[in-house]
């Protein structure tokens, strides 16, 4: 849920009770900020900013797993495999994930995930490597090669 969503959610369970101007007296903010926050033209708000609106109006927010990346394994190799003649496959990189032995032909894709693949696509794509195998253990691996290959991304 972006902020868009929640400015509709936050203007629907208002509507009823209280104009934009109260909303904003109660919450310590202006009725501009109200207004572009239910009409989605709000830039950025604070947490904590947030969590009073929703709290004046009786609304929680809830942290839920991010919807539409589904296989991150795949992309993640599919990603990583860009910029070189020898791709890796979903299952390799999966194999490679879990045991922490990397062949030297695919350090170089390694090298990529750590440094420029979107952490959400890294850590998903981690928890579908798991298995057997801790996620905890394959983001130990991350760091290891992290230091040996001095990326820039730190992983420690």
């Amino acid at each position: 849920m972006n902020l868009t969503e929640i400015g509709q959610q936050i203007q629907t369970q208002r509507q009823g009770l209280l104009s934009q101007e109260q909303l904003a007296h109660l919450t310590g903010l202006s009725r501009v900020t109200i207004n572009q926050l239910e009409n989605g033209t709000l830039a950025d708000l604070g947490v904590a900013k947030l969590m009073n609106v929703l709290g004046v109006l009786g609304m929680d927010i809830q942290a839920n797993p991010a919807k539409g990346l589904n296989s991150a394994l795949t992309i993640a190799a599919r990603t990583i495999s860009t910029s070189y003649k020898e791709a890796i496959t979903p299952a390799e990189l999966a194999r490679i994930l879990r045991t922490g032995t990397a062949p030297e032909k695919y350090h170089p894709h390694l090298m990529t995930l750590l440094d420029e693949t979107p952490l959400p696509i890294v850590l998903k794509a981690v928890k579908e490597a798991a298995g057997k195998t801790p996620a905890k253990q394959i983001m130990k691996h991350l760091a290891r090669w992290a230091d040996e290959w001095q990326t820039h991304r730190a992983w420690k």
